[in-house]
């Protein structure tokens, strides 16, 4: 027992390559915020989705999730309309590890600016404590990447990520309200830096997972 326990940890150790082959690697659901008729947040000019933000940098999210050995499901991958319970429905049904939802701001005022990640307290503890977990990881990477205005992490009460049964985070990743960052938003460099920063936090979040667990005492006996 203690010597599958010790291969068991050194396999998530390695990471790596290794990992990537796994099979039972853990499964993140990817949500483009919008979609479809609903197009979320939009400026002009110059003309500005937030629908197409989001599917453009999840999309590039799954490339760097798929590259770090991650199984990766998308709630859409096209311009389609996906109801929000459908969405939850995915999640749940896909039994993932984690869900995170990609989307892009918009306020009244337009010196509005910056980045925040949203988790829900919803559920058991520790759904919610793991949540806040994902929120400061993801967004500690965003800001390391795009050196945008923090606006910090916060409690949401948000459909998808209330009611998915997952750890789950919201990402508001910009204004497009903003000038400025409506012009960083439509940028393909831009939206990398983005999706590599949710990735790495992504990636983060599950290496200290593994290194609790490591440093947990080894079962004996049996």
């Amino acid at each position: 027992m203690r010597v599958v326990c010790l291969l068991f940890l050194a396999f998530f150790a390695s990471f790596g390559l290794a990992y990537a082959a796994d099979p039972s690697a853990p499964t993140i659901v990817i949500d483009p915020g919008h979609g479809g008729t609903d197009r979320g947040a939009k400026a002009k000019p110059p003309y500005c989705e937030e629908k197409k933000i989001s599917l453009l940098t999840a999309r590039l999210l799954k490339k760097y999730l798929d590259q770090l050995g991650y199984r990766v499901v998308m709630t859409r991958n096209t311009d389609a309309f996906v109801s929000l319970p459908e969405r939850v429905e995915i999640a749940n049904q896909a039994g993932c590890n984690i869900f995170v939802s990609v989307h892009f701001n918009s306020s009244r005022h337009t010196s509005a600016q910056g980045i925040e990640v949203f988790f829900s307290e919803s559920g058991e503890q520790s759904r919610s404590s793991s949540s806040k977990k994902l929120a400061d990881s993801i967004l500690n990477r965003v800001i390391r990447h795009t050196s945008a205005h923090s606006r910090g992490v916060k409690r949401g009460n948000f459909y998808v990520i209330r009611e998915t049964s997952m750890p789950s985070v919201l990402v508001e990743g910009g204004f497009i309200s903003n000038d400025e960052e409506r012009a960083n938003l439509k940028s393909r460099d831009y939206q990398e830096k983005i999706a590599q920063g949710i990735a790495d936090g992504i990636d983060q979040y599950f290496k200290q997972r593994w290194q609790k667990a490591a440093s947990l005492p080894l079962a004996t006996g049996g």
